[in-house]
C-alpha cells in the first residue's frame, strides 16, 4: 500500500498545539459571560467617555442659560443702545383700554390703546419747561 503525501501533512496540522493568548487583555469574552473578569479596560474607557459627554452637555446647558439671562436683561440686539421710546405712565380705563403717556426723543404723546388699535389723542407739552404759560 502506498502512502499518499497528503496524509503526513494532515497529521502535522492536527498535532499543532492551540495558541494561548499571552495576557488576559487579549482575551475576548462575550458580553454576558461568567468567565469575564470584573474589571475590563474597555469598561473604564467607556465610563470615562460617558463622563466627558455628560460634562460637555452640562457645560453647554449652563452656557445656554447664561445667554438667555443676558438677552433678557439687555433686550433685543437692535435695542441695546440708547432707547428713544419710553412709556412714562399708564392708566387702565377698564375693558382692556388704557391711556398711555409715551415719550419719544424728548417729546410726550397721549395715546389711547384698545385691543384692536392705538390712537394718538394729543401731543403733550412738558409743563415743567413752560411755567409762564400756566399763569393767567
Amino acid at each position: 500500500m502506498e502512502k499518499s503525501p497528503e496524509k503526513p501533512a494532515d497529521k502535522s496540522a492536527e498535532k499543532a498545539p492551540a495558541e494561548k493568548p499571552a495576557s488576559p487583555d487579549q482575551i475576548i469574552y462575550p458580553r454576558n459571560s461568567a468567565e469575564r473578569p470584573a474589571t475590563a479596560p474597555a469598561e473604564k474607557s467607556s465610563s470615562m467617555g460617558n463622563m466627558l459627554i455628560m460634562l460637555a452637555a452640562f457645560a453647554l446647558a449652563a452656557g445656554g442659560v447664561w445667554v438667555l439671562i443676558q438677552r433678557r436683561q439687555s433686550g433685543p440686539l437692535s435695542a441695546r443702545g440708547q432707547r428713544k421710546l419710553q412709556i412714562e405712565e399708564t392708566r387702565p380705563l377698564g375693558g382692556r383700554q388704557y391711556l398711555i403717556v409715551a415719550n419719544y426723543d424728548g417729546k410726550k404723546f397721549l395715546l389711547g390703546v384698545t385691543p384692536g388699535q392705538i390712537n394718538l389723542l394729543t401731543p403733550l407739552g412738558d409743563e415743567r419747561t413752560h411755567p409762564e404759560e400756566k399763569k393767567p
